[in-house]
């Protein structure tokens, strides 16, 4: 559709041209197609842009406007990436979570065994943890965070209709303290120690110790980053900064709550009767 209503523009233009008895006449109309000619092609490129999710190579995708050949590597992955993510936002925000949990993951493990005191045996690399932590970020946090933060959108923005300068506090208040910090912190330490196999009292014994704890890390270190989050972002990537950003925080989470041994936790337990 859009070549067509740009060649129409095209050659109604140079209809007219030729009756135009300036020539500064004719540059103008001329230079009038080809913009309205750049512009619609642009449209129609940057719709086709979500097809070509999954195609990013070295060479830009087919037909795109937005990574010419020209461009530098790192634009033609953004270019690439912000089409996945208009095509298939879950699924991207799946991936990009699962990889950057995994990277967090390892770098907790890693300061742990730097960590260890001179003498004492290197804790090495637990695979079942890195797992365990991939599967949280790449299956089951996205999708549930990516509803959250559509629903705070519809709730602060839609309904409510806070302003623009209040709405980041709203949002921030609305995330921190009244539901999503509460839940997100109870559904890691649940889903993990889900993955690691133990029982549902031990389950709810983990998250009854640990999630006071985690919350008041939360509200030190996620409150100015959602603050700047809101007010600056795009609600499309907004996921992705946290999800950036909790390189830190889950570096974090895998020095401060390591998964606990279930067999040696229940010995305790046992001795403390």
């Amino acid at each position: 559709p859009a070549h067509g209503v740009a060649d129409f523009l095209l050659h109604s233009t140079l209809n007219v041209s030729v009756h135009a008895p300036h020539h500064e006449d004719m540059a103008s109309m001329h230079a009038l197609s080809r913009v309205c000619l750049q512009g619609l092609t642009r449209q129609r490129l940057a719709v086709s842009a979500g097809r070509q999710c999954g195609r990013f190579s070295s060479a830009p995708p087919k037909g795109s406007a937005a990574a010419p050949q020209s461009a530098p590597v790192h634009l033609r992955f953004a270019a690439w990436y912000e089409a996945c993510l208009e095509a298939s936002p879950i699924q991207t925000k799946m991936v990009t979570s699962g990889v950057l949990y995994a990277v967090g993951d390892c770098m907790g493990q890693a300061i742990i065994n730097v960590r260890t005191p001179a003498g004492e045996q290197k804790p090495g690399f637990d695979l079942g943890r890195f797992l365990r932590a991939t599967a949280f970020g790449g299956i089951f946090y996205p999708p549930v965070a990516h509803v959250h933060y559509n629903f705070l959108e519809w709730l602060v923005v839609k309904q409510w209709k806070v302003s623009v300068a209040y709405m980041p506090w709203a949002k921030m208040f609305m995330e921190q303290f009244v539901y999503w910090g509460w839940f997100s912190n109870g559904y890691y330490h649940a889903v993990l120690g889900a993955l690691q196999g133990m029982t549902p009292v031990q389950i709810y014994d983990r998250v009854a110790d640990t999630l006071w704890d985690t919350l008041k890390a939360q509200w030190v270190f996620w409150i100015p980053v959602q603050l700047l989050n809101f007010k600056f972002v795009p609600l499309r990537h907004q996921l992705n900064l946290v999800l950036v950003v909790s390189l830190v925080w889950t570096t974090f989470l895998s020095i401060s709550f390591p998964p606990p041994k279930v067999g040696i936790t229940e010995e305790k337990k046992g001795e403390g009767k």
